[in-house]
């Protein structure tokens, strides 16, 4: 190790001189040869010129304080020369300051100086080489002979990282290693072409470690390398690994706890107000106690258990984590208040939060919640003209069976359609003081289609029994819409329909819309108790009418039992007695039947809804047969409905009507 090496790097961090050309004649190529690398890339190095002696002095000065055991028996010989050739104390104390700086350079395992390393210091060669003769400390140079016959590589420092390992090898191991697992590019740190990972090499990115991370290890001048590497653990996915623990560390500190937790044995004096969840202070920084943790645990298990998406899992943990730390667990959560705490950002999830906590007991059911299709109904009744919201108010009644006369009730979203329909009407009649007025053709005009007249129809005979209007003028207006003809669906469409569809839920609803004409609504209510695999027939429900068994073939089976697989690979715990489920009611708490909405995928990928594909089916049926009693056996149709589609499929077997002639 050259002396200059040992000054700088062993020793107190300086400031590099100014690098300067050396004189022209033949010398070793060093690294800094490269065109790549300038003098500012190579941490720890200094020019191989020769330095003035005023900073030599300063350097042989700033090691003086170094003890060598050595340095009494030299600078005997010194003082010895020193009185034989009558020399001055300036001499001596050159002579003692070169001779530390030699004693400095040795290898640390070594005792003799080379006599190879004693040309290189700036003052004094000559007498420092019989000196160190004197005192028996000087290793003489090997002639040319022995090199030739023992050939020795001297050590050298890595090529890529830079570090001494005090080996001959051109690289160590770690970076040896670093290379196997990483591809070569440009750094975008010191521009070398070197094997990269996040665009640094191995030395820039332990550089970083160093200046990023708060617990980096202490600098040093001197970058080791091989067995001796502090860093071979330090780079890569360990400084992801470090920033992620500080992080974690420096959000476990800025944790809070709330401003208040609900006493159970405190009483009620008020009925609280409605919460803004939203002003909440860093929502996702509240303390929770023990309990509070051990039931987070357990919707934690519980999702892993169920196999819910790692999105879903998180922001369900994170919506119940927030409610048990401003809330507490010694008295129930109302309902309202786990909706509110999701409305905080989209990523806070409610209902699967909400269907824990009622399996817990710690959920207070809001008795005053409303649905969004009936908030909606609200919401336009409000909206109609003041002199006709009365009489809309009391249809409302009708429909849901608080009227005079009990009647069953209507679900709110058939409501919703019929008050969607009357609405868009009243701002026509803003001219009358009340529903009174209304003339037949005030209606035959408002009536523009089935769904308006449907609408309107249903509003007069409601407010007709209440005894709010004395004539329904909606009585006697008929509509007179065109009868459309089926059409079939072309080959092409239908050739290769089922291997557009991926799923195994998918093909079986498709073979069940396009083969067996079952309706969308009827397939998602369809339960598990409704199939008999031994028998391979299929029950459909039907409200108000006679259920409608279904004979599956061999085909329709092998996708039940499929999906019945999957099914139960996917949510081995759910409690879903319909057949058809989706991520959200498989697991949902109250057990729903999935909306037809789910299919809207299906239909979206092979281009053709459910009522063409029914018609389609029809049709094909009708052709075959001609019989309308084995379409009504096979598909469950009315004898209208059946006739219609054996007059389409076969109209020379029907006489022709004159009046239609």
């Amino acid at each position: 190790m050259h002396w200059r090496q040992v000054v700088f790097r062993f020793g107190p961090e300086l400031p590099v001189p100014r690098w300067r050309p050396r004189s022209p004649g033949p010398r070793t190529p060093t690294i800094r040869d490269d065109p790549r690398v300038c003098p500012e890339q190579i941490p720890g190095q200094l020019s191989w010129t020769r330095l003035p002696r005023t900073l030599t002095i300063e350097h042989a000065h700033r090691i003086a304080d170094r003890s060598f055991t050595e340095l009494p028996v030299v600078a005997a010989v010194v003082d010895q020369m020193a009185a034989e050739r009558q020399l001055s104390e300036a001499w001596k104390g050159l002579a003692l300051h070169m001779i530390r700086l030699a004693l400095a350079s040795r290898e640390a395992d070594r005792q003799l100086v080379r006599e190879q390393d004693i040309p290189q210091l700036p003052e004094l060669r000559g007498p420092l080489m019989e000196l160190f003769h004197r005192a028996g400390l000087l290793q003489r140079r090997p002639n040319r002979w022995h090199l030739t016959l023992h050939p020795h590589a001297p050590a050298v420092s890595c090529g890529h990282c830079m570090s001494w390992s005090g080996t001959t090898a051109k690289l160590c191991s770690a970076c040896k290693n670093w290379r196997r697992f990483n591809s070569t590019g440009e750094c975008r740190r010191c521009r070398r072409v070197l094997p990269l990972s996040l665009g640094r090499c191995r030395r820039c990115r332990v550089v970083q470690l160093e200046q990023t991370l708060a617990d980096a290890p202490v600098l040093d001048q001197l970058w080791f390398g091989g067995e001796i590497d502090i860093y071979a653990n330090k780079t890569g996915r360990d400084l992801n690994t470090a920033r992620r623990r500080q992080a974690r560390q420096a959000r476990e500190a800025r944790r809070y706890w709330p401003e208040h937790l609900i006493d159970p044995a405190q009483l009620e004096l008020f009925p609280a107000p409605e919460r803004d969840w939203t002003a909440i202070r860093d929502p996702g920084l509240l303390k929770i106690t023990p309990d509070a943790q051990h039931l987070v645990d357990e919707l934690d298990e519980l999702a892993r258990a169920q196999s819910w998406s790692t999105a879903t899992r998180k922001k369900s943990l994170r919506t119940l984590r927030v409610l048990l730390a401003w809330l507490g667990t010694d008295t129930p959560i109302p309902e309202r208040d786990v909706y509110g705490a999701g409305s905080i950002t989209e990523h806070y999830n409610t209902v699967r939060v909400a269907g824990f906590l009622q399996t817990k007991g710690l959920l207070a059911p809001d008795s005053q919640a409303v649905g969004t299709d009936e908030a909606s109904v609200h919401r336009w009744v409000d909206q109609a003209p003041a002199q006709f919201q009365a009489d809309l108010r009391t249809w409302v009644s009708v429909l849901r069976g608080e009227g005079k006369r009990p009647s069953p009730a209507m679900p709110w979203n058939t409501i919703r359609g019929y008050m969607l329909n009357v609405v868009a009407v009243l701002p026509a009649w803003d001219h009358l003081t009340s529903l009174k007025e209304v003339t037949e053709k005030e209606v035959k005009t408002a009536a523009v289609n089935y769904s308006y007249f449907t609408g309107l129809r249903s509003l007069f005979r409601a407010l007709r029994r209440e005894r709010r209007i004395f004539r329904d003028p909606a009585r006697n207006v008929h509509l007179t819409t065109p009868v459309r003809v089926p059409r079939p669906i072309p080959a092409d469409r239908l050739r290769g329909l089922l291997d557009q569809v991926p799923g195994t839920k998918d093909k079986l609803v498709l073979v069940l819309i396009a083969v067996y004409a079952v309706r969308p609504k009827q397939v998602a209510e369809i339960r598990l108790d409704d199939l008999n695999r031994s028998t391979g027939r299929l029950r459909i429900r039907r409200p108000n009418r006679l259920d409608h068994e279904v004979c599956l073939d061999d085909f329709a089976l092998r996708l039940v039992k499929d999906w019945l697989i999957e099914r139960h690979q996917r949510w081995p715990l759910s409690t879903n007695p319909y057949l058809i489920v989706s991520p959200i009611t498989a697991l949902h708490v109250d057990r729903p039947a999935v909306g037809i909405s789910n299919f809207t995928a299906l239909r979206d990928r092979i281009g053709i809804n459910a009522t063409q594909l029914r018609q389609d089916r029809f049709l094909d049926e009708a052709r075959e047969t001609a019989d309308p009693v084995r379409l009504m056996r096979l598909f469950g149709i009315t004898s209208h409905t059946a006739i219609h589609y054996v007059r389409t499929a076969h109209p020379e077997r029907f006489t022709i009507d004159p009046t239609q002639a």
